[in-house]
């Protein structure tokens, strides 16, 4: 038996509330049975045709449901590329449509005034595909002779835009090629790990495109240059650098912003690279100024139809500020942001990625616990640890049970944390191997609780102290650290 595509589940699952709202409009008055199968998907969390068969019994949509789904499914993408059509490309292309339209009515001297607003819109934005298009279409005009009088400066027009628009398509191409080639080779390797790998990047990196950015002709071609320099800087671990490139990249669409419309989202993913650059070095004067232009972005005209922007906005900004205390250890500044965190994420919800919202809550819980407040810590890191599906982030999940541990500790909870101290260990074994810091972390706990007096506790306090201190040195040990400032738990 096939299985049911979930094409139409993720295309119905994607839409926002105003392209729902804009499709709801279009459809008029009365009942119509295509709304109500998108109603009763929109329902479902996880797409099961036979349960939807169960939940909507009569429903007229069910009598031939192949037939709605596809129907759906395609006024769903006709309805959607009508409602996106502010794209400057679908300008053009509406351009492109009233000149053929003309051209068939035999009107050849407005079809060709459609071809140069056509031309003008494309020349300002540098699409050169469609500049080729345009040109073709008007070369088949002067080629059947429909325009008269047209003299040899008008043909070597034509001969001359087209070149130069292949000439910087090739230039784009090779700029391309060049940023995908780096980017493929990030991805797979992360940092550079063996000679082979040192030389084949150096045979990419020693290019004359790599090297010097007068040869990117266009605007496209310097956006892909300065992909290809940032990612090369971040495998190298030159952050420095990978900062520099990155503020350039977005120096160059701030000094073109009718650009920004296009690369808007390139202009936000660049931005918090430059961010998230500017707190690992420690520049965190040009960290401050750059939030405070991340968050304005959502009040700029060219980031308006960017899907879901004031959740990616909030997420994208108090993970950097909460991230921004813990390298500074000003755990107590953190407090001032959990409220608004809070707020975050019950309005944005689902907009957040799981994964995100899962850093949210550990990291809340974390600072909660830094600053004695037990009871909100643990409210907070329940959130991760009543999460049955474990499918992002796996470590955070692994470090909230033993942030669990200190939380009980420190509630006293000590039943509890007898128990927790026997399953904690085996749920860690069964995923990974265990840090020797949490080892020393599972017997000192151990011991505590069957200390006799306040005496023999801190003597095993002080003995963990210095336990944690030489760990804390080894290279083996570092995540746990990041994780878990044990030192200075210990010193509170």
């Amino acid at each position: 038996m096939k299985t049911p595509s979930t094409f139409l589940f993720d295309l119905v699952k994607s839409l926002t509330k105003s392209e729902k709202r804009y499709l709801k409009v279009r459809a008029g008055d009365g009942e119509k049975d295509y709304l109500q199968l998108m109603d009763a998907i929109i329902a479902q969390k996880a797409f099961d045709e036979e349960q939807l068969i169960r939940d909507n019994k009569g429903a007229n949509f069910l009598k031939h449901l192949a037939v709605s789904k596809k129907y759906l499914y395609d006024l769903l993408l006709k309805s959607l590329t009508q409602y996106q059509q502010t794209r400057l490309e679908d300008q053009i292309f509406e351009k492109i449509n009233a000149a053929n339209v003309l051209i068939e009515k035999g009107l050849f001297v407005a079809a060709l005034r459609e071809l140069k607003k056509g031309q003008k819109i494309a020349q300002k934005f540098e699409f050169f595909e469609l500049q080729i298009l345009l040109f073709g279409i008007e070369k088949r005009l002067l080629s059947e002779r429909q325009l008269k009088n047209q003299d040899d400066p008008v043909i070597h027009r034509v001969f001359q835009g087209e070149m130069e628009s292949l000439a910087q398509l090739k230039n784009t191409n090779e700029y391309w090629h060049l940023a995908q080639q780096i980017a493929q080779f990030q991805l797979r390797f992360q940092k550079i790990q063996t000679q082979e790998q040192q030389q084949h990047l150096e045979t990419l990196t020693q290019s004359p495109q790599f090297q010097t950015s007068s040869l990117a002709t266009n605007f496209r071609s310097k956006l892909y240059f300065f992909q290809a320099n940032a990612t090369y800087q971040f495998m190298l671990g030159d952050v420095a650098q990978a900062y520099e490139i990155n503020r350039s990249f977005l120096d160059l669409l701030d000094e073109n912003p009718h650009f920004i419309r296009l690369y808007a989202e390139r202009y936000i993913a660049t931005l918090n690279n430059m961010l998230i650059d500017s707190l690992v070095i420690g520049k965190y004067d040009m960290l401050e100024e750059g939030i405070n232009r991340l968050v304005m972005i959502q009040e700029r005209p060219e980031f308006k139809s960017i899907k879901n922007i004031a959740a990616r906005v909030f997420r994208q900004r108090y993970l950097l500020l909460l991230n921004w205390s813990l390298r500074q250890q000003d755990f107590e500044k953190a407090m001032q942001w959990i409220p608004a965190i809070e707020e975050g994420l019950a309005q944005f919800g689902n907009e957040i990625e799981k994964h995100h919202r899962i850093t949210f809550y550990y990291l809340t819980a974390y600072f909660l616990f830094l600053n004695r407040h037990f009871d909100q810590a643990l409210q907070w890191n329940n959130l991760i640890l009543n999460d049955p599906r474990e499918e992002v982030v796996k470590e955070i999940f692994y470090f909230a049970r033993i942030l669990n541990l200190l939380i009980h500790y420190e509630l006293a909870n000590h039943t509890l944390l007898q128990s927790l101290l026997q399953s904690t260990p085996k749920y860690l074994k069964a995923r990974r191997p265990l840090y020797a810091t949490e080892k020393a972390l599972f017997r000192f706990l151990g011991k505590v609780l069957n200390a006799v007096d306040k005496k023999e506790k801190q003597q095993l306090v002080e003995a963990f102290k210095d336990e944690i201190d030489v760990r804390s040195q080894s290279p083996d040990e570092k995540r746990v650290f990041q994780y878990l400032d044990l030192k200075y738990w210990l010193r509170r």
